[in-house]
């Protein structure tokens, strides 16, 4: 990581810790995309086992790991914001013996290595749910993964669709004249180029946090050049039955706004 990256690396961590305590009201248990797109697609393509261990990378307020406790997994989660790892440990009240928490920096390959322990355990699977986009680099945590991982080990990631979602696009519902249903398109700026933007996740938080878009060759090569192969993709239409009607709910569009990549430790050296 350059000095400019290492900057707002750091700068980002002081948002999240300042926004954690809105971050964790608002989630909370679950809701939302998490609970409708999110959590249902990322199960399915872990296909979690009892007994098997997890390692969640990002995990924020700690809502997945809780469920995948629910599941049977035992799980070492962690993040690099403090705040929101207090948060995640004053969640968690059931199967406690079953998960450790730990405050670590996913851009720091070294850092995660260390989850792995004095004895070098190997999970099962590992997830990092819709926070690529807030580290500066990647490549890291996808040696680290490599690293980490069983030999028939999986990691399954989701992310804001890069090429549909983000702060370069504009959600455009049209009538033409007489036409008795609008049409809904989304109007792209910039793809190919990347670096950071600031926006918010939610309208309660006090900041804006980073956001580091990626085009897919950027994203998916950062896999395959460290040690990843990919097995499975998922792109999700949203769907919510009880969602609000208006033009600009992804209900309406024909596109998804979040992409689900499942990789595994590639079996050449």
């Amino acid at each position: 990581m350059d000095e400019q990256d290492a900057k707002l690396n750091t700068e980002s961590r002081e948002i999240w810790d300042t926004n954690a305590e809105a971050w964790d009201k608002k989630i909370g248990a679950g809701g939302g995309w998490q609970t409708t797109l999110i959590a249902p697609m990322v199960e399915r393509m872990l296909n979690i086992q009892a007994g098997e261990t997890v390692l969640d990378i990002a995990c924020g307020n700690g809502q997945f790991s809780r469920r995948l406790l629910e599941l049977g997994a035992s799980v070492v989660a962690s993040d690099f914001s403090t705040k929101l790892i207090e948060l995640a440990k004053g969640r968690t009240t059931e199967h406690i013996e079953r998960i450790r928490y730990h405050v670590v920096d996913a851009t720091d390959e070294a850092q995660l290595l260390a989850l792995a322990g004095a004895d070098q355990q190997r999970f099962d699977a590992a997830v990092c749910n819709n926070a690529l986009m807030d580290m500066p680099v990647i490549e890291p945590l996808f040696r680290a993964v490599a690293k980490l991982l069983k030999p028939n080990g999986r990691f399954v990631f989701s992310i804001m669709h890069p090429c549909f979602n983000g702060l370069a696009i504009s959600m455009s519902p049209e009538l033409p004249d007489y036409a008795q249903t609008p049409t809904y398109s989304v109007k792209i700026s910039r793809y190919l180029s990347w670096e950071a933007t600031k926006g918010t996740a939610i309208r309660e938080q006090p900041r804006e946090q980073y956001y580091w878009h990626r085009p897919l060759h950027v994203l998916l090569n950062a896999a395959f050049e460290n040690g990843l192969v990919m097995d499975r993709l998922e792109e999700p239409k949203l769907v919510e039955v009880d969602a609000a009607k208006n033009a600009f709910n992804w209900t309406n569009y024909d596109m998804p706004p979040l992409l689900f990549v499942r990789l595994r430790p590639s079996k050449n050296p």
